[in-house]
C-alpha cells in the first residue's frame, strides 16, 4: 500500500507540473486517449483521461488516471493507475497498482516478472481463472474474487473473500459477516455507474478448486466456509457482531435502536449546522457545487475520489519536506532557540491549518452539499420550488434528514457516506477549477501608454489645412460652386 501511495503522488505531482522529467516522456489528456496496436511509446506514460486505452507498447511505466482504462497491449514496467473500472487483458512487465472501483485481469493477462505483485484498493478485484500473479496480491475494499493464481501471500482487508483459484503462500484476511443481507442494496447504488461488476456475499469461501500451500488466517464475525484444501493451519478469529439490519428495525435490539437514533442526531447535528451557516452566509456560492453535481455527476465522483486518494501521500511528503527543508536548517545553523520554535509552529501550524481545512471539506461540507441536492428534488417534486429562501432551508433540511438516517444504518451506511462524500468533493473541485480558469481568461492585456513629460500639459488637436498650389486652384477645383470654401479655417 506504501507504494502504491507514493505512485499516486508521484502522478499528482507530475501531470500538475509538466516539465522536467515529465517533458522527456509521453503526456495523454483528453476526452479519449488510445495508444494504437502498431505504437510504441519510449518511456514512461503519463496519462490523465476520461478513457484510455493501451492496445500498442509502452517500455516504461504507466502512470495516470481515467474514469475507465483497458490495457490489452503491453507495458514493461510498473502500472500505476487511478480508474472508475479497469481491465487488463494484455502483458504488464512489473507490479500494478490500482486504486478506483473496478478492476478485472481476464485469462490473458500476463505479469511477465517472477516478482510481480498485485496490489488494490477498490469496491471490487477479480482474477479470471487461467491468470497468474507470480508473486503476492494485496487488497483492500468490499470483495476480492480470485479464480486465478497466485504465487506468493495473499493479504485481503474488506467484506467478501472467495478463492476458487491456487494461493502459493499464506492467506491473511478480515472479512465481513456471511449472515449480512445488505449486498442487494449495495448492488443496486452502483447501477447507475454502469460498472461490470457482481457483488458477492461477505465472508469467506474457499471453494472445492480453491488450493492455498500456507496457512489460513482470517478473521470475521462467524466461520466462513472452506471446503477447499488448506496445507497449512487454520487459524479463525471471530470479532463481535454488531446488530442486523432486521433487529434494529424489528427492536429486538434495544442498544442497537439507541445506536442508530443516537448516531443519526449526532449527523444531522453537523451536517444541519454547516449548511444552514452556509446558507446564511454565501447562498450563492452555496449553489454552484450542487449546480456541478446536477451536470457532472460522474466526473464529480471521479475527481473527488482521486483527490482525496493523493491527499494522504500529498499531506505526508509536504510535512517532511517543511521539516527537511525549512526547520532542519534552522537547527544546523544553531539559530536562537526561540525563534526557530515560533518559526517551526508557524509553518507546522499553516500547514495544519490547510490540511484541516481540506479534510474538513471532504467528510462534511461536501455532503452537505449533495444533501441538499437530494431535498430539493425530493421538495420540488412535492410543494415546488419557487426560488424563495423558505424552500431552500427545508431542502436542506430534508436532504440532512434522509443523508443522516441512510448514514447510520449499519454497512450501507458508510458506503453511502463515501460515495456522497466524493460527489460533493469533486463538484467543488469543479467549481473552483472553473473560477480559476475565468479568471485566467479575463484579464485584460497589458494597454500600451506614453509617458508625459513632467509639468507638461497635453494640448488640444490642431486642424492644419492641407497644403494648396501657389498657383491657385489645383486639378479639378475650378467647378467648385460660388461662395464655396475648399478649407474653413
Amino acid at each position: 500500500m506504501r507504494r502504491l501511495a507514493w505512485g499516486l503522488l508521484f502522478i499528482s505531482l507530475l501531470l500538475a507540473l509538466g516539465n522536467g522529467s515529465a517533458l522527456a516522456r509521453a503526456i495523454r489528456q483528453g476526452d479519449q486517449c488510445v495508444i494504437a496496436p502498431t505504437e510504441t511509446i519510449e518511456g514512461n506514460l503519463f496519462a490523465l483521461c476520461r478513457t484510455l486505452q493501451i492496445q500498442g507498447t509502452v517500455n516504461g511505466d504507466v502512470l495516470g488516471a481515467a474514469t475507465e482504462a483497458e490495457i490489452s497491449g503491453k507495458i514493461t514496467g510498473d502500472v500505476y493507475l487511478v480508474s472508475g473500472q479497469l481491465e487488463i487483458s494484455g502483458e504488464v512487465g512489473e507490479d500494478v497498482h490500482f486504486a478506483g472501483a473496478v478492476l478485472r485481469l481476464t485469462p490473458s493477462a500476463v505479469l511477465s516478472s517472477e516478482s510481480a505483485d498485485l496490489m488494490s484498493l477498490s469496491l471490487s478485484t477479480q482474477l479470471d481463472r487461467g491468470t497468474q500473479i507470480p508473486a503476492n496480491v494485496t487488497a483492500a475494499g468490499y470483495q476480492l474474487v480470485l479464480n486465478g493464481g497466485v504465487g506468493g501471500e495473499l493479504s485481503f482487508w474488506g467484506s467478501a473473500l472467495e478463492i476458487d483459484g491456487s494461493i502459493g503462500g499464506d492467506v491473511d484476511a478480515q472479512v465481513g459477516d456471511p449472515q449480512s443481507t445488505g449486498v442487494s442494496q449495495l448492488q443496486t447504488l452502483i447501477v447507475p455507474f454502469g460498472w461490470d461488476v457482481e457483488l458477492v456475499n461477505p465472508g469467506l469461501v474457499v471453494n472445492d478448486a480453491g488450493v492455498i500451500d500456507g496457512h489460513l488466517k482470517y478473521t470475521s464475525v462467524a466461520e466462513g466456509t472452506v471446503s477447499g484444501r488448506v496445507t497449512g493451519d487454520t487459524l479463525f478469529t471471530k470479532v463481535a457482531t454488531q446488530p442486523d439490519l432486521n433487529e434494529i428495525i424489528q427492536s429486538e435490539n434495544r442498544d442497537g435502536v439507541r445506536l442508530l437514533v443516537g448516531e443519526t442526531i449526532h449527523e444531522f447535528a453537523i451536517l444541519a449546522l454547516i449548511g444552514v451557516i452556509g446558507l446564511l452566509v454565501v447562498p450563492r456560492q452555496f449553489q454552484y457545487p450542487v449546480r456541478a453535481l446536477q451536470s457532472r455527476t460522474l466526473p464529480s465522483v471521479g475527481m473527488g475520489l482521486l483527490a482525496f486518494i493523493i491527499s494522504f501521500p500529498i499531506t505526508i511528503v509536504m510535512l517532511i519536506l517543511i521539516v527537511l527543508i525549512l526547520i532542519v536548517p534552522l537547527i544546523i545553523l544553531q539559530l536562537d532557540s526561540l525563534f526557530v520554535f515560533l518559526f517551526s509552529g508557524t509553518v507546522l501550524g499553516a500547514w495544519g491549518g490547510a490540511a484541516s481545512i481540506f479534510y474538513f471539506t471532504a467528510i462534511f461540507v461536501s455532503r452537505v452539499m449533495v444533501a441538499y441536492l437530494l431535498g430539493k428534488i425530493i421538495v420540488r417534486a412535492v410543494i415546488g420550488d419557487d426560488g424563495s429562501q423558505r424552500v431552500m432551508f427545508i431542502s436542506l433540511v430534508v436532504g440532512i434528514l434522509l443523508m443522516s438516517l441512510v448514514v447510520s444504518l449499519p454497512a450501507i451506511g458508510i458506503i453511502f457516506s463515501a460515495i456522497t462524500a466524493f460527489m460533493g468533493l469533486g463538484a467543488i473541485l469543479i467549481v473552483i477549477n472553473n473560477h480559476l480558469r475565468m479568471m485566467r481568461e479575463q484579464i485584460p492585456a497589458p494597454a500600451l501608454r506614453v509617458k508625459a513629460i513632467p509639468g507638461s500639459r497635453r494640448a488640444a488637436p490642431r486642424t492644419v489645412a492641407p497644403p494648396m498650389l501657389q498657383d491657385g486652384y489645383g486639378p479639378g477645383m475650378d467647378n467648385l460652386p460660388e461662395g464655396f470654401d475648399w478649407w474653413d479655417d
